[in-house]
């Protein structure tokens, strides 16, 4: 990068001790329509770096561009226990019912930059004052995870809502070698010390492109579903989280999103996965993929480079969990 930058300032001032030069007029006036050009070009560059450094940012669903730190940093507060939560006291939730809610991003938030649009916090909304409903939403982890944080964090939980998402198998897939070998890697060098080369490097190289990769994550997903090893291992994960929720005397509630892109290619993915629970005892289960297919694409994710569910599609989960659950109760 810095090389890069000593090389222009280098032409810029070539073209610029031609431009002052006095011996040759013809070279002088060439040098000076060229240096013009320069000085454009460069306050364009500038800018435009500056704004995709400082000001620009959004989320592709992973956190390897410039603009999905930018979006962090902005967004993103965790309290002392690693959650983008607040900091919850004993007072805070003392004669109250706790729900706790356990997740992936989904639930964090990715996408989401007012963690009051989550559906979690609009359910604690609905719920009022009666209710203390935590977030437990962790970026990139799967069933397994999920139960350890659940088992370590410090409140005794009421009700337990499990957010589940249709990629949460791929631990149990990995465990045993079943690797899709697809991955997203930073280019580094130049595209990364440049905040703009980085914008144009995922948005529309990489963006062009990743439509095949994540369609084949997709396929890929499906068909550990569809393994019986896998399965069965991803099925032991879920009924341990299961039963820990029934060694807590917790009510539990699934809710489980489907691919975002194509919700009806998830039925019977979902409905795997919801029955594993209904054979617990465990019938609240909401699942989302007639709701997500009812609206446009546009409207129900939060960009066309990211599939996690839009302010509005959160604002509707938890007014479907609170009628189909609470409400009345």
């Amino acid at each position: 990068m810095l090389l890069i930058l000593i090389i222009y300032a280098a032409i810029g001032f070539l073209l610029l001790g031609a431009a002052l030069q006095t011996a040759r007029r013809r070279l002088r006036r060439l040098a000076s329509g060229l240096l013009v050009s320069y000085l454009t070009i460069t306050l364009i560059l500038g800018a435009a770096e500056t704004y995709f450094r400082y000001v620009y940012a959004d989320t592709m669903g992973f956190c390897v561009t410039r603009s999905c730190l930018n979006w962090m940093n902005r967004y993103w507060h965790s309290n002392a226990l690693g959650y983008r939560d607040r900091e919850w006291q004993p007072a805070d939730y003392a004669g109250r019912t706790t729900v706790l809610v356990v997740g992936d991003s989904f639930t964090a938030g990715l996408g989401t930059e007012n963690p009051a649009d989550r559906f979690p916090d609009v359910l604690g909304a609905l719920l009022g004052e009666q209710y203390a409903v935590m977030n437990l939403g962790q970026i990139g982890t799967s069933t397994p995870q999920q139960l350890a944080n659940l088992q370590a964090y410090p409140v005794t939980p009421d009700v337990v809502i499990l957010q589940y998402f249709l990629n949460d198998i791929e631990y149990a897939a990995l465990s045993i070698g079943q690797d899709p070998r697809i991955s997203v890697i930073p280019p580094g060098g130049l595209i990364d010390e440049s905040a703009l080369l980085n914008f144009v490097y995922w948005r529309y190289f990489y963006g062009r492109s990743s439509g095949d990769l994540g369609q084949r994550q997709w396929e890929w997903n499906y068909a550990q579903y569809d393994n019986y090893v896998v399965w069965d291992i991803h099925r032991a994960e879920l009924q341990a989280f299961s039963d820990y929720v029934d060694s807590r005397g917790a009510r539990l509630i699934l809710v489980i999103f489907p691919n975002m892109f194509e919700p009806f290619r998830s039925i019977a993915y979902v409905d795997r996965v919801a029955q594993v629970f209904i054979d617990s005892g465990h019938p609240d289960v909401l699942k989302l993929f007639d709701a997500a297919e009812a609206w446009p694409i546009e409207q129900r994710i939060v960009s066309p480079f990211d599939q996690h569910a839009s302010v509005a599609f959160n604002h509707l989960v938890a007014q479907m969990l609170y009628e189909q659950f609470f409400e009345g109760q």
